[in-house]
C-alpha cells in the first residue's frame, strides 16, 4: 500500500506537479541516451521501436481505461453508501415516534450522538487513528440504540410495535460496516505500479524513438494530458480528500442534525 498511502497525503497539486515532471524526465532522459548511441553510430535506425511503441501505448490507454473504470466504479459506491445509510438512520429517527415519549426521547438523544460521530467518521478525512475512533464510537452508541429498542420490546410485550423499528436500526448499524471497507478499499499496488511503470517507460521510449530536436509544445502536451488522467484516476480513488471528494453528497448526513429540532 506504499504508493497509494504516499498519494493520499499528498496534496493533489503537487501530486500533479511531480507526475508531470517525471514524465518529462524520463522523456528527456530516452532523447540523451538516443542521442548518445547516435554519436557513436551516426544514422542508427532500429525498425521494431515504432512498433514497440504503438504496442505500449496500446496497452497504456487500455489500462487507463481499465483503471478510471474501477476508480470511478468505486466513487460511486461509496456515494451511494452514504446516501443509503442517511436513509436508513432518517428511518431510525422517525420510526421511534411509535414509541412511548420516554422511550422516543431516550432513543433520539442517542441517536443524535450516533449521527455526530457519523458525520465525524467522515471528517476525519485520511487520519486512520480517527476514523477507527469514531467508527467505533459510533458502534458503541448503536448498541445502546438497539439495546434500549430490544429491552422495551421484552419488558412491555411490544413486539408487535417494534417489529418496523428493530430492523431499520438493524440495517443502520450493519452498512457502517459495509460503508467502511468501501472507503478503505482502494486500487490494488499492483495495478498501480504497472500503470506508472508503463507510463514513464512510454514516455522513455517515445524519447528514446526522437533522434531530431525536442518538440516542447508535444512533450508538454503529452505529459500533461498523460499526468491529468493518472492524478484523476489517483484522485477519484481517494475516498476522502482530494479535488473530487464526496463532501456534497456528505450534506445528507449533516442535514439528519436539523431532525432533533
Amino acid at each position: 500500500m506504499f504508493i497509494l498511502s504516499l498519494f493520499q497525503t499528498i496534496p493533489s497539486l503537487l501530486l500533479e506537479v511531480i507526475i508531470f515532471l517525471l514524465i518529462i524526465f524520463f522523456y528527456l532522459f530516452g532523447h540523451n541516451i538516443r542521442a548518445a548511441v547516435l554519436k557513436k553510430k551516426p544514422g542508427y535506425i532500429n525498425k521494431q521501436l515504432t512498433a514497440i511503441n504503438g504496442t505500449l501505448l496500446g496497452l497504456l490507454g487500455l489500462l487507463l481505461a481499465f483503471t478510471f473504470s474501477m476508480a470511478s466504479n468505486r466513487y460511486d459506491a461509496r456515494r451511494q453508501l452514504i446516501v443509503e445509510e442517511a436513509n436508513n438512520i432518517s428511518t431510525v429517527i422517525l420510526r421511534t415516534d411509535i414509541y412511548p415519549d420516554s422511550i422516543a426521547q431516550l432513543l433520539k438523544k442517542e441517536l443524535k450522538v450516533y449521527v455526530d460521530a457519523r458525520i465525524d467518521f467522515y471528517k476525519a478525512g485520511n487520519d486512520q487513528e480517527e476514523t477507527i475512533k469514531f467508527f467505533l464510537e459510533a458502534d458503541s452508541v448503536g448498541k445502546k440504540i438497539w439495546t434500549v429498542a430490544a429491552s422495551f420490546a421484552k419488558e412491555n410485550n411490544a413486539v408487535a410495535k417494534t417489529s418496523e423499528l428493530i430492523p431499520a436500526i438493524n440495517a443502520m448499524i450493519d452498512i457502517t460496516t459495509t460503508r467502511r471497507e468501501a472507503g478503505e478499499a482502494n486500487i490494488p499496488d499492483s495495478i498501480m505500479y504497472l500503470l506508472l511503470t508503463l507510463c514513464y517507460c512510454s514516455a522513455f521510449l517515445l524519447g528514446y524513438d526522437n533522434a531530431e530536436k525536442v518538440d516542447w509544445v508535444i512533450v508538454t502536451g503529452f505529459a500533461l494530458m498523460l499526468s491529468i488522467t493518472i492524478f484523476t484516476i489517483i484522485d477519484l480513488d481517494r475516498p476522502r480528500s482530494g479535488l473530487i471528494n464526496l463532501d456534497n453528497t456528505n450534506r445528507l448526513m449533516i442535514e439528519l442534525q436539523h431532525m432533533f429540532k
